[in-house]
């Protein structure tokens, strides 16, 4: 194969037969299909829950006609998950040829009850070479007995990043996100608000890297509107960031979603805004509400958009921290019932002591003591502790507080500021769901 050629795999089961030679085909979780994968795959591959959600997220009447291409396909779990549950046909592109032929075994493997099958392909050789690409694909087709030459519908592009890369910069990913987009443009169906293209990107890129792909975007596809989505899975994370392009945008230029293993449990949309913490002087009062929040809506800049819809009339309310895995919102009253703000909140409860030192291994049976006078019979340790004792703490924390029956809590730490010095005051509130 010369440099820019491409050789087309057709899902097949002798292909399927072969592949299994080389490996077994697993499901990560109970009730997913099954993928044969390398180890090396597996650590890189798209969840199945996520390709699943984000394929849900698209409505199909929406997308131009034609083939879902993946133009750095891998283990082909993404582009299969559009496939399914779109009912379009798959075009993969992966240069490495003993991932390609695991790529289309797996098509072959879940095709099984699906529509029409023949257009499916998968193609070893360079995802930038785009011309070369689609003829090799259509010629593949008539092979096959097709004379369609169906146009790309939508392009997927997950490149791949260096392992050890801290910041996951543009100039990092491999095949280069600019030529791939430029290369494909031309043969992408547009649809009434333009065509369909998903980059799944590193959730470590920057303001900077972001803008500079903002750039790329306008200038393939003047005139276009694009969304910026943040996802969690509820980790204290941002687990994944993209970019939804023309036709399966949204009307507004952020997104963000936290997503359980089957579902997306809330979602916002809105344009960024910049936090402002307030410092505390002195502890809250007994009472008051704090609840965790997960902390993509503040890499999204979308904690306004969240906070206007958790806050009702007349509620008082102030950020306590908005940096790290736990932002803390201190208010009046309790939060807005709605599904898309609750499913934000990590967890939520009024203020019913306070600390002054953090759980400690000798100090543990006071903890517990203190808590079951005040009615409470379990404690989730949600507080910085030092991670090597963080497990033996609520161990032993669980332990002292078995025979109980009280109420759940929490515990969070928060930062006071008094004259020129600061102290970490240490809160225990009392869940509510």
């Amino acid at each position: 194969m010369t440099e820019g050629e491409h050789v087309a795999l057709r899902p097949s089961k002798e292909l399927l037969n072969r592949a299994k030679k080389r490996t077994k085909p697993k499901s990560a979780r109970k009730g997913e299909p099954p993928f044969l994968m390398t180890d090396e795959m597996r650590r890189l591959s798209t969840p199945w829950s996520v390709a699943s959600i984000r394929a849900e997220q698209i409505d199909p009447l929406v997308l131009p006609a034609g083939v879902i291409l993946d133009a750095a396909a891998g283990s082909g779990v993404q582009l299969i998950a559009y496939s399914k549950i779109l009912k379009r046909p798959a075009l993969g592109i992966e240069l490495d040829e003993g991932i390609a032929e695991l790529c289309a075994a797996n098509m072959h493997l879940n095709s099984e009850g699906d529509v029409q099958r023949s257009l499916d392909r998968v193609l070893v050789g360079d995802g930038v070479s785009a011309d070369s690409a689609i003829s090799a694909y259509w010629a593949s087709l008539r092979e096959g007995g097709t004379r369609a030459h169906p146009p790309i519908a939508m392009l997927h592009l997950d490149p791949a990043r260096p392992k050890d890369a801290q910041s996951h910069s543009i100039e990092e990913m491999k095949p280069d996100l600019k030529s791939v987009i430029k290369a494909w443009s031309k043969h992408l169906q547009t649809g009434p608000r333009g065509p369909a293209v998903l980059l799944d990107l590193s959730p470590r890129l920057n303001s900077v890297q972001r803008a500079m792909i903002d750039g790329i975007l306008e200038t393939c596809f003047p005139g276009c509107g694009w969304t910026w989505e943040w996802l969690s899975r509820g980790g204290g994370r941002v687990d994944r960031l993209s970019v939804w392009v023309g036709s399966i945008s949204s009307k507004k230029g952020r997104r963000c979603l936290r997503i359980g293993r089957k579902r997306v449990m809330a979602s916002i949309e809105g344009t960024p805004a910049t936090p402002h913490a307030v410092a505390f002087n002195k502890p809250p009062d007994f009472g008051a509400w704090i609840s965790i929040i997960d902390p993509v809506l503040f890499e999204s800049g979308l904690q306004k958009s969240w906070l206007n819809r958790a806050i009702t009339g007349g509620t008082g309310s102030s950020w306590v921290r908005t940096e790290g895995r736990r932002p803390l919102l201190i208010h009046t009253d309790p939060l807005a019932e709605e599904e898309d703000v609750r499913g934000f909140v990590v967890a939520t409860g009024q203020i019913a002591q306070h600390r002054l030192t953090p759980p400690e291994l000798h100090t543990i049976d006071l903890v517990a003591s203190a808590a079951a006078s005040n009615g409470i019979g379990k404690i989730t340790l949600r507080c910085g502790l030092d991670p090597s004792l963080h497990p033996t703490l609520q161990r032993r924390l669980d332990k002292a507080l078995k025979e109980v029956d009280g109420d759940r809590a929490f515990m969070i730490d928060m930062d006071l500021v008094r004259g020129g010095t600061g102290h970490t005051l240490y809160v225990i509130c009392r869940e509510h769901h």
